[in-house]
């Protein structure tokens, strides 16, 4: 059976409250590698969401206030993943090694050690997104990976981008195939490289190769998820992206084809499968096209047959027969 990757969760509404310290050092900690220290009570709240690809380790969480720490043990424990943390709420205390005391809010952004000792202070309703990267995956492509570890990282286009492509694959609820989840990988890695600052030969490459196709990525999942609505258009999904119009026209011009064609294309799979679904043969054709998102039922059949050389009524008689 192939394997495959999918979002995990643990929230503490599914445990007891005497429990929740034991889950929280059984679980989290062993995805963290660290010891945690509660700074309210015992009974902590927690919602920790974690996406485990072949390589590479999104995690998504709200806890307690607490100060995880990372032993010298813990940290010469084989792995050396570099994580780049997004700070999504409260306050986060944090002294990186050879540098001085962080402390981070909302919106900042840093780069952790695996390695290295550390101990940290989490503290204001703390919420945090770490995006976990072998190193051998990312330190060939950075220019001074100790160097950009010492503060907090400037807030470029290329780190929001990573940070959304990130959230974006933890709320797609997609299940992850091996190919998929390497693709992923590489644009995470790509992302990373730019954001962190990439060697020239690694620029060239991730430029263009891994921020375009994630920004495409996303908006294609944008597209999935809001196939039927009748907002759905250039100008909408340009906005919510946050790019122009002209450009994101041009992300399709480059995959040989438009924005308009590929909207229409996706909402004709989408009616195909629905015309060949057994579960679906009581609805009239009219239902099915006006619910994939077409406004006229004429121009539905123009172009379903155009795609598929028959008609909707054919497509649906074909799979009856």
């Amino acid at each position: 059976m192939t394997k495959t990757f999918e979002l995990s969760r643990f929230t503490s509404g599914a445990f007891a409250a005497a429990d929740r310290l034991d889950v929280l050092n059984d679980v989290y900690s062993a995805i963290e590698r660290v010891d945690i220290e509660l700074l309210d009570d015992d009974n902590p709240h927690f919602d920790v969401q974690s996406l485990a690809l072949p390589e590479i380790v999104v995690l998504k969480a709200s806890v307690s206030p607490m100060a995880p720490s990372r032993s010298r043990a813990q940290a010469d424990d084989g792995k050396d993943d570099l994580v780049l943390a997004f700070i999504t709420h409260g306050t986060v205390q944090f002294s990186p090694a050879g540098g001085a005391e962080l402390e981070l809010r909302a919106g900042d952004t840093y780069l952790g050690h695996n390695d290295r000792a550390s101990r940290h202070a989490l503290y204001d309703n703390p919420g945090f997104l770490d995006i976990s990267i072998p190193r051998s995956r990312i330190g060939p492509l950075v220019k001074d990976l100790d160097e950009v570890g010492r503060g907090k990282l400037a807030p470029t286009p290329e780190l929001t981008l990573l940070g959304n492509y990130a959230r974006m694959l933890m709320e797609s609820g997609q299940i992850f195939t091996p190919a998929l989840a390497k693709m992923c990988e590489t644009h995470l890695v790509d992302l990373a490289a730019m954001a962190l600052g990439p060697r020239r030969d690694a620029e060239e490459l991730a430029s263009g190769r891994g921020v375009r196709e994630a920004r495409l990525s996303a908006i294609r999942d944008d597209i999935e998820a809001n196939l039927t609505e009748t907002w759905l258009g250039v100008e909408t999904i340009a906005r919510r992206h946050k790019i122009s119009p002209q450009y994101l026209r041009a992300l399709f011009y480059k995959e040989g084809t438009s924005f308009s064609d590929y909207v229409r294309d996706r909402r004709l799979d989408r009616a195909l499968d629905l015309l060949t679904d057994p579960a679906s043969a009581h609805l009239r054709i009219s239902d099915i096209a006006f619910s994939c998102g077409f406004g006229d039922l004429s121009h539905f059949n123009l172009s379903f047959r155009k795609r598929f050389a028959m008609t909707p009524s054919e497509a649906r008689a074909r799979e009856g027969a």
